[in-house]
């Protein structure tokens, strides 16, 4: 799977959606599509964010968001946007008896 180097000003952010592994995690428009950018607040967490990046550009299937790209400076992963949030977070509401 082939992802495209996006250059930030090409994205419109619109609001915080919540907080990721490595950052803060924003609902934007890049090419006229709602994404989720995936940001990094540190350095120090540069490494396992690139991990994450080269997994993801690996991956197509239907139940997986979809990476679109990443921007290098700031560095951040741009990626199909789930209206109703991550697989963790939807299964986190069930209690198991």
């Amino acid at each position: 799977m082939v992802f495209e180097d996006i250059k930030f000003n090409d994205i419109l952010f619109e609001a915080s959606v919540g907080r990721g592994t490595f950052g803060v995690v924003f609902k934007a428009v890049w090419r006229g599509k709602d994404v989720a950018i995936k940001t990094i607040e540190s350095d120090a967490e540069r490494n396992a964010f690139l991990v994450e990046l080269r997994q993801l550009s690996r991956v197509s299937h239907p139940n997986i968001v979809k990476l679109y790209g990443s921007c290098q400076d700031p560095v951040c992963l741009v990626m199909e946007y789930a209206e109703c949030g991550s697989l963790y977070n939807r299964k986190s509401h069930f209690l198991i008896l």
